[in-house]
């Protein structure tokens, strides 16, 4: 495939990760733009990685064909590496040139994937911009759930549950009301209109496409049998024992502007410190 539409080019954007105990949720590309240079990261929540800054993660990677798209071919990994993580919310992330290096040099193929960009963040301010109410897109692999011939994952609709705008109760929290299940933590949360858009102000976009990113999915509440509501991390995995939870189809997410609180690190990467 040579992905044409906003939709099909988010098919290329995550990963279906995979701890060695069996863990899984969901990674995703992103560039961070640092003194003039590009770097390319894979970004997902902490307790995807068991919290833990060298945990070793498999998943597989779409090649480049001849015509530059995908070739059909997925490459699985096993990537030992050393994640970052963010000085105070559940985010990580890790550098993929050394991985897509190896990859090219192990295959003699690039690998095939679209990277979400600095431009596609909205600051406090232009949060505010949005309405309440929203409809949101969600890019992942619920219950480890993927397309397994092509290496696809599996997209949720839902809306904003909470104003984008605002906090909800945390810094730099906010809800969307999806279904939220083991293997969407590290989901990426979208705003995508393709075919135009109705701004809070009524004024309409007809034709035009908008398309933001809108934060990571890390959490989500749960109601106990007996009508308790606590919030936990969407787990990674699937377990045979007798639940007295279940989830409310609710989930909780971080802010994108949040990303940026890497870019210090990154930048001390770079220059040697």
């Amino acid at each position: 495939m040579k992905p044409e539409s906003i939709a099909e080019q988010t098919l290329y954007n995550t990963v279906r990760l995979e701890t060695l105990d069996g863990g899984s949720g969901t990674g995703f590309f992103f560039n961070f733009e640092i003194d003039g240079k590009s770097i390319l990261m894979l970004v997902t929540n902490k307790h995807v990685v068991n919290n833990n800054p060298n945990e070793t993660m498999r998943f597989e990677l779409h090649l480049m064909g001849d015509d530059h798209g995908d070739s059909g071919e997925n490459y699985l990994v096993t990537y030992q590496t050393q994640w970052l993580f963010h000085p105070t919310h559940d985010l990580c992330a890790t550098f993929t040139k050394p991985l897509f290096d190896e990859v090219y040099r192990r295959t003699g193929k690039r690998v095939f994937c679209r990277i979400n960009e600095e431009n596609l963040i909205c600051d406090e301010e232009h949060l505010k911009e949005l309405d309440a109410l929203e409809s949101v897109l969600m890019v992942g692999y619920p219950r480890g759930l993927w397309d397994e011939i092509h290496n696809y994952p599996l997209f949720r609709k839902g809306f904003t549950a909470s104003h984008p705008g605002y906090d909800f109760n945390e810094r730099s929290i906010g809800v969307v009301d999806m279904a939220c299940f083991p293997g969407s933590s590290g989901s990426p949360i979208f705003i995508l209109d393709q075919n135009g858009y109705t701004d809070k102000k009524g004024t309409h976009y007809i034709g035009k496409s908008r398309f933001i990113l809108l934060g990571v999915l890390f959490q989500g509440p749960t109601i106990g049998v007996n009508g308790d509501i606590s919030v936990v991390d969407v787990p990674t995995q699937q377990r045979a024992i007798v639940q007295s939870r279940m989830m409310m189809n609710l989930g909780y997410y971080i802010k994108s502007y949040e990303f940026l609180a890497f870019k210090p690190m990154l930048k001390k990467f770079i220059d040697g410190e």
